[in-house]
């Protein structure tokens, strides 16, 4: 008995002392810290520093409001963000409890393996498992500064599950996570681009959007997919009934922009007749997802062959580009080569949303969101985000298997073969005995 209670308050008190450091004991707080790397930054005003407005704690971050002395701006501050990123991470660890640790824990006593110098350092070390601390920050402006202290950085791997649908409706779809809340696209009448080096998370994104449009908005959604990586990443997705059209090359892609062509200027016609000056106001709520991956395949400068063809699916991505957005057909414009030969000046001007995984160089990263950035991106799956008022960082969540077979399951459209409707048209021919073979006695 004696003996289960030592043992207990040991547990017991190993863990207080590993709560105790993983808060930071003893130490200055986040608030303290930063008065004092803004000051250490001369970012006061005649002996004047930051006045604490309020302090909130949310789930994932704590909130710092503060108002700022007279004379100083925003962009001020701003510039020494990395000063109070660094400033703030001054070394800590957090100790999670292990509990697979209490079998080995139970070995470790059995079998004497223990001496008397080293037993509480070997029971720390079997029951809790060490982890280092590395808060990251957020600094905004409203008229108020407010710094958001995250005790941990974003997740490197986020897998999409169903109840990150719970909070879509009205054509928005889930985005990625910025280390506060999900964010959501709200689609309208904007078109996308999307850029990003070689398994960097392109492709899982446009399974996010796809995936994500078929659970929330089947019967609203058409699909023509152009997938110019000889059908590795949209093949699964060729024989469902939301898709009208799907290409693999430069020849079915040719055909396939011509009758998206021809069919916005029939609905545009049909919105025209009734008065109307958008798809929407005329009662024509289906939404027509363009999704174009590897968009460089179309390029007559990339490539140098059938040039002929090649311009003419410029023509045709740059007049969907221009018109398609009020009839409801929608341009997501993907590529791993974002030049100025990939995404010509026609094109960009019209795509408003813009998700950029990681590139090569910051130049690329200029192509894309007129900035550098992109090329810093910690790891696959995170990106960059522009909506044409602001810019985010998230990680987009990786989508499983198992969740694209579910989805699609129900709205496979089995076509029949060829050969089956040869057999069925025979059939029918030999009912009617029209040319059926009638061997005679000679």
């Amino acid at each position: 008995m004696i003996a289960e209670i030592a043992f207990g308050s040991l547990i017991g008190g190993l863990y207080l002392k590993a709560s105790m450091k993983q808060k930071g004991g003893g130490g200055a707080n986040d608030h303290e810290k930063i008065i004092r790397i803004a000051e250490a930054c001369d970012l006061t005003k005649q002996g004047q520093s930051l006045r604490l407005h309020r302090k909130t704690e949310e789930e994932r971050f704590t909130e710092y409001v503060y108002q700022i002395p007279p004379g100083l701006s925003f962009k001020k501050f701003e510039k020494h963000i990395h000063e109070f990123q660094d400033g703030l991470n001054i070394k800590k660890r957090e100790y999670e409890f292990n509990r697979k640790g209490l079998k080995e824990l139970w070995r470790y006593l059995k079998e004497g393996r223990f001496n008397r110098a080293t037993f509480r350092r070997d029971i720390h070390n079997i029951l809790f498992i060490k982890n280092d601390i590395k808060k990251s920050i957020k600094m905004s402006y409203d008229g108020m500064l407010h710094f958001k202290v995250f005790d941990k950085d974003m997740e490197t791997m986020i897998k999409l599950e169903d109840s990150f649908f719970d909070g879509c409706y009205d054509w928005r779809v889930p985005l990625g996570d910025n280390g506060e809340e999900m964010l959501n696209w709200k689609i309208g009448r904007e078109h996308m681009a999307v850029a990003g080096g070689t398994r960097q998370g392109k492709s899982q994104f446009i399974k996010l959007i796809i995936t994500s449009l078929l659970n929330l908005y089947p019967d609203q959604t058409e699909f023509s997919l152009l997938d110019l990586k000889d059908g590795l990443t949209l093949q699964r997705y060729e024989i469902l009934k939301q898709t009208k059209h799907y290409a693999e090359d430069l020849h079915s892609a040719t055909t396939l922009l011509d009758s998206i062509y021809n069919e916005m200027k029939q609905k545009m016609e049909q919105v025209k007749q009734g008065g109307y000056e958008t798809a929407d106001e005329a009662g024509l709520g289906k939404k027509h997802f363009i999704i174009i991956d590897e968009a460089a395949e179309l390029s007559p400068i990339i490539k140098k062959d059938e040039r002929e063809k090649r311009n003419k699916c410029q023509q045709r991505l740059s007049e969907i580009a221009r018109l398609g957005a009020g009839l409801n057909y929608i341009l997501i414009f993907c590529t791993q080569y974002p030049t100025v030969d990939v995404m010509s000046k026609d094109i960009k001007s019209n795509l408003n949303q813009v998700v950029c995984f990681k590139l090569r160089s910051g130049n690329q990263s200029q192509v894309v969101l007129d900035e550098w950035g992109a090329e810093k991106l910690e790891c696959p799956g995170r990106a960059l985000v522009m909506d044409g008022v602001a810019r985010h960082k998230v990680q987009v969540p990786l989508v499983g298997e198992d969740l694209i077979k579910r989805t699609i399951q129900p709205h496979i459209n089995i076509k029949p073969r060829k050969d089956e409707k040869h057999a069925k048209d025979d059939s029918k021919e030999t009912t009617n005995r029209e040319h059926t073979l009638v061997i005679e006695e000679v």
